[in-house]
């Protein structure tokens, strides 16, 4: 009887062993989301680590929309952010070595665009609602 028994502690042990194993590696995909500095140009922040760890460093107002600059310390990375929008609003980050990305609001009432790198160097987001435009400059 205690053979049976050590067979099935055995068994169970191999399942829980398989079963954490499989979730280590469905877990591993996310961890090669995450991007730094320049080889966050021009990827979106949802899908990488770099959106939880974001905070708003700089932020304007523009005819009821609220514009953002997002930045994520881990990523060295920021992008702009558009909220209480509506359709056909934009918004654009720049960075001082010339990345530049847009997104317009196609719909709901907000939309971000893709991140520029900001590893030693300076971004800003601005926000555009028909002819007017708005800009998000960082506190540096």
């Amino acid at each position: 009887m205690s053979s049976l028994r050590s067979r099935k502690l055995r068994a169970f042990i191999a399942a829980i062993v398989v079963v954490f194993a499989a979730t280590i590696a469905l877990a591993a995909p996310a961890a090669a989301g995450t991007c730094q500095g320049s080889s966050c140009t021009g990827r979106w922040p949802d899908g990488t680590t770099c959106a939880g760890d974001a905070v708003t460093k700089r932020s304007t107002n523009l005819n009821g929309r609220l514009i953002e600059l997002r930045y994520s310390p881990s990523c060295r990375a920021a992008w702009g952010r558009i909220s209480y929008a509506r359709v056909g609003d934009g918004v654009q980050v720049n960075n001082s070595n010339g990345a530049s990305y847009y997104q317009q609001v196609q719909s709901g009432a907000d939309t971000h665009t893709k991140m520029v790198n900001d590893m030693n160097i300076t971004a800003y987001a601005c926000g555009f609602v028909g002819s007017s435009y708005a800009c998000a400059w960082p506190p540096y």
